[in-house]
């Protein structure tokens, strides 16, 4: 299996060509498509990033039990108690990532890959990496949730940052 990292989208600025970050978001920052509101639009950065990449599987659905949506962090018992992993939504996301076919991420990341060394005129060896909105230190994020179906699944599913893998 492919290693795929999660970190967040203020990440971006820090990465570099090989890296391949895709959105998990419902809604990606206006930046991250060149605020033309378009989810499907790309763009290079001024660093030689891929900008606009979505990772449609990991998509939080919209489709969810009112009940099992995010209210937010206000009045959250489970994140006061520290345990966001109990939080009605997180648990239906894992539940709704669990439906995913491994095989089938690691094939669409590879696509992706060859789409780029095609663009790139050259092979790489990319990092592949989920975004999220929220920083490593904010509990309240699909990143718990995230890791733990790519550890489960042989995808490592550490924390990408700066320097780490340079």
């Amino acid at each position: 299996m492919i290693k795929v990292y999660t970190s967040y989208f203020y990440q971006v600025r820090n990465m570099r060509p090989d890296c391949l970050a895709f959105s998990t978001a419902i809604s990606d920052p206006k930046w991250f498509h060149d605020h033309t509101g378009d989810k499907a639009y790309k763009f290079i950065d001024k660093n030689g990033v891929l900008n606009g990449l979505r990772a449609e599987p990991f998509v939080p659905r919209l489709d969810l039990p009112p009940q099992s949506m995010c209210s937010g962090r206000e009045g959250c018992t489970h994140l006061a108690a520290d345990l966001p992993w109990y939080c009605d939504f997180l648990l239906e996301y894992y539940k709704h990532l669990t439906k995913l076919d491994p095989q089938d991420i690691e094939r669409r990341f590879r696509k992706v890959q060859a789409d780029w060394e095609e663009f790139l005129d050259h092979s790489i060896e990319p990092t592949f990496i989920l975004l999220v909105h929220e920083a490593p230190t904010n509990l309240c994020s699909e990143r718990v949730m995230l890791q733990r179906w790519l550890k489960e699944n042989g995808f490592e599913g550490e924390e990408w940052y700066e320097g780490k893998y340079s």
